[in-house]
Formats: structure tokens, C-alpha cells, sequence
């Protein structure tokens, strides 16, 4: 079960189906068996204070992950996704696309991250973490995000 929710007045940027079939093809390539997530689209102030008390930094952030799968792999539901929609738009006119495609790369991220990856433990990490986000987002038809 993918469970997304979008703060009042975000509702309109975003079709809930499409990511919810994205969402599933991206479980599909991290997990076996049955999972399940929530997504939370919100804005930036509601984002800032979450990432104060969660991670001590007093600033908005684009996406904030809470994995269930990292304490038990064998759980159903794997994690929750925060996402700050102006956060998520703005960096999409920063990287020269549209919402939708920032949007996808970073559920992927953020999939990745309930997945057990942590691009700030090592840069090989960090390496290897991306290299699956690529996977996930070339199987959902995003082949070249990534200029290389």
C-alpha cells in the first residue's frame, strides 16, 4: 500500500496515481515482497520545523526520510517520505525540468534512504546509492536525469 497525502492547497500540482505507480515500481526494485509507504507533500515551514527537531538543522529541506526497514527488514511498511513541494519546484527550475521529474528523482532518493542507503556515511556510498537511484529512475523512463 502506497498512502499519499498532500497538504491543503499543494493538491492540484500533483497526480496522485501517477506517483503512486512510480512509488510501487520503486519498492518493486528495493524490496521483496509486499511493502508499503507513506508520502507527505507539505511546504517549507512545516518541512524546516520537522528537520529542526529531527535532524537540529533550523532550515527547509527537500526531502526528510524516516525508515522502519533499517530496524526490521522483514516489516511491511518501510518508511515515510516528507517532501517540501516549493522546495521540490524550485529545484526543478533550477535543474532546467519540469515538477514531476524532480519530483520522481527525489521519491527515488528517498526510497533509497528507507532502503538502508546514506549518501553522508562515505563517499563510496554515496556512490553506490546513486547508482541505484539511476536504476529505479531508468525503470520508470527517466534514462538520462543524470548528464554523464
Amino acid at each position: 500500500m502506497i498512502e499519499i497525502v498532500i497538504r491543503e492547497g499543494l493538491e492540484e500540482a500533483i497526480d496522485s496515481s501517477d506517483i503512486e505507480t512510480i512509488l510501487q515500481d520503486f519498492l518493486t526494485h528495493l524490496f521483496e515482497g509486499e511493502r508499503s509507504l507513506s508520502v507527505y507533500l507539505t511546504d517549507d515551514e512545516e518541512i524546516r520545523q520537522f528537520n529542526l527537531k529531527q535532524r537540529g538543522m533550523d532550515r527547509p529541506t527537500d526531502i526528510l526520510s524516516w525508515s522502519y526497514y533499517e530496524e526490521d527488514p522483514e516489516v511491511e511498511w518501510v518508511g515515510d517520505l516528507m517532501l517540501s513541494l516549493p522546495r521540490v519546484q524550485l529545484q526543478a527550475e533550477e535543474n532546467g525540468w519540469d515538477l514531476r521529474t524532480e519530483l520522481v528523482r527525489m521519491l527515488a532518493h528517498g526510497c533509497a534512504h528507507l532502503a538502508g542507503w546514506d549518501h553522508e556515511r562515505s563517499v563510496e556510498e554515496a556512490e553506490a546509492m546513486l547508482k541505484c537511484e539511476k536504476l529505479m529512475l531508468e525503470k520508470v523512463g527517466f534514462e538520462k536525469i543524470y548528464n554523464e
